[in-house]
C-alpha cells in the first residue's frame, strides 16, 4: 500500500504515461510500517504498466556493507604502506649513515671517507656520526675524504660548511682530502673565509698526521 504522502507523487508520474519511469515511494508493508522503495515502470501498448519494486533499504544495506568492506581494505592498505614507508626511511637513513663512517686512526686522528652524491639528508646522517664520535673521544683532527664523492648539491655545500664550523667550535681541525676541481669551485664561497687544510690524497694525509707525528 502506498503511503499517503507518496500517493500524489505516484499519481502525477502515472498520469504522464511515459514509456519508462522511475520514482521513489514510501510503501506500507507487513514487516515495516513505512519503507522506502525504488519503483521502475514501463507502459505497454495496451495501456498497462509493468512495475518492479525494489526495497531501497536492502540496497542501502548492501551498499553500506560494500563501503565498510572497502574502508577496511583501505585501512589495511594504508597501514601496509605506512609500514613500508617506515622501512624505506630507515633503510635510507642507514644507507646515508654508512656513506660516511667515522674511522678512528689514533687517539687524536679520525678518518671520514664519504661516498656517493652529497645532499642534505646524507650529510645530516654523516654529521651525526662525526659529532657523536668527536664528543665521546679526544680527537684533534678529522680527515674528511671526498675521493668517492660524486655530485654535491647546494644544500650539501651548506652541510659541509656546517660540519667544518661545528668541529672548529669543538676545537677540532678539519682536513679535506681528495677535493675534485668541481667541488673546489663549489666550496670556494666559504673556503676563503675558513682555515681548512686541503690534501690531495688520504695516503699523504696519513703520512703527515700519523707517521710523522
Amino acid at each position: 500500500m502506498i503511503d499517503r504522502e507518496s500517493r500524489e507523487k505516484a499519481r502525477k508520474t502515472l498520469e504522464k504515461r511515459k514509456n519508462s519511469f522511475f520514482l521513489e515511494l514510501n510503501l506500507q508493508t507487513k514487516k515495516q510500517p513505512i519503507t522506502l522503495f525504488d519503483v521502475y515502470g514501463h507502459w505497454n501498448g495496451n495501456g498497462e504498466a509493468h512495475i518492479i519494486i525494489v526495497s531501497k533499504d536492502g540496497r542501502m544495506q548492501k551498499v553500506e556493507s560494500q563501503l565498510l568492506t572497502l574502508q577496511k581494505r583501505l585501512r589495511n592498505t594504508n597501514f601496509e604502506l605506512y609500514e613500508k614507508n617506515e622501512e624505506l626511511e630507515e633503510s635510507i637513513l642507514r644507507n646515508n649513515s654508512l656513506s660516511g663512517p667515522f674511522i678512528t686512526l689514533s687517539d687524536e686522528v679520525a678518518l671520514v671517507p664519504i661516498y656517493g652524491d652529497l645532499h642534505e639528508d646524507k650529510l645530516f646522517a654523516v654529521r651525526e656520526n662525526i659529532y657523536n664520535a668527536v664528543y665521546r673521544g679526544d680527537y684533534q683532527k678529522v680527515l674528511v675524504d671526498f675521493t668517492g664523492v660524486g655530485t654535491i648539491e647546494q644544500d650539501g655545500i651548506n652541510g659541509i660548511k656546517e660540519i667544518i664550523l661545528t668541529l672548529d667550535y669543538m676545537g677540532v681541525d678539519v682536513i679535506l682530502i681528495g677535493i675534485q676541481p668541481q667541488h673546489a669551485r663549489q666550496m670556494k664561497v666559504f673556503m676563503d673565509d675558513l682555515q681548512v687544510t686541503c690534501i690531495q690524497s688520504a695516503k699523504e694525509a696519513i703520512r703527515r698526521f700519523l707517521i710523522q707525528s
